[in-house]
């Protein structure tokens, strides 16, 4: 067992940025957002979708699609 920390979601989520690619966030509702996500926190993700910022709860997502 490793007593470092693995953080898959940090790991995936700054993949996702550093390459700048656009992927397909659907929220818990079901609803498709086509975006780029440009920095995240612990309760958050930034989104630029459309040439507009927008701030998502990570609670409000259901699943991200690179």
């Amino acid at each position: 067992m490793t007593t470092g920390k693995f953080d898959l979601q940090t790991r995936f989520l700054n993949e996702i940025i550093e390459s700048g690619r656009v992927v397909t966030i659907y929220t818990t509702n079901g609803v498709p957002l086509k975006c780029k996500i440009i920095g995240h926190d612990n309760f958050t993700i930034l989104i630029d979708s459309k040439g507009q910022q927008q701030m998502l709860g990570k609670g409000a997502i259901s699943t991200i699609v690179k």
